[in-house]
């Protein structure tokens, strides 16, 4: 057997292993300057079409767009600007389809950017008292009193599944839950990569 043949699984682990640590940069990388060209290309046209000819410089869309998203944060706070919200809101509660995915879109991300630290911190084991098993997941929900299911003894539980944007919400018993000490970060990266993450808690 030649040496080139006992060197190709060499080869190949240190090309995977390349791999392993271009990738998740590299998306990164992909999504900064997806968003990036998005607001240039879309404020800074409008920039552009507003300032007399030769005085746009590329990158006034960029800035523009990350000024733009503060402002808005900022305006969110005013009495009048969240009035104007709850009415563009109210005009799409009334749209068959939009409304839905509108309201599961913002519910989805007021829950992961919220003030509320708590939210952070819920991350438990859930076991079943006759399995030997346990499943990792947040605590969702604790109050059921708008809801016509579910009693103060009961929680909700999301468990992500690795590897995939989905899935699933369990009621469940509260004493099933295990409180974990773990921050949400970890945590969620922990079950997104199957647990196969190697990141120390910081």
């Amino acid at each position: 057997m030649s040496s080139d043949s006992h060197h190709m699984p060499a080869l190949l682990r240190l090309f995977f292993k390349g791999l392993a640590t271009i990738i998740p940069i590299a998306l990164t990388l992909i999504i900064v300057f997806w968003l990036a060209g998005l607001a240039e290309s879309g404020v800074g046209r409008m920039i552009e079409w507003a300032l007399p000819e030769g005085w746009y410089v590329r990158g006034m869309g960029l800035v523009a767009g990350v000024v733009l998203v503060l402002a808005i944060g900022l305006l969110s706070q005013v009495w009048l600007f969240q009035k104007l919200i709850e009415l563009g809101e109210a005009l799409l509660d009334r749209m068959p389809v939009v409304k839905s995915v509108y309201r599961a879109t913002k519910d989805f991300v007021d829950y992961f950017s919220g003030n509320d630290g708590e939210r952070f911190s819920k991350v438990v084991l859930v076991r079943h008292p006759e399995l030997k098993i346990s499943v990792l997941g947040f605590v969702t929900r604790e109050d059921f009193s708008n809801l016509p299911f579910g009693n103060e003894d009961e929680v909700a539980v999301y468990l992500p599944l690795s590897y995939q944007i989905a899935g699933y919400t369990i009621f469940v018993p509260r004493q099933w839950c295990e409180p974990v000490d773990m921050p949400f970060e970890d945590a969620i990266r922990l079950i997104l990569t199957a647990a196969m993450t190697r990141r120390s808690k910081n």
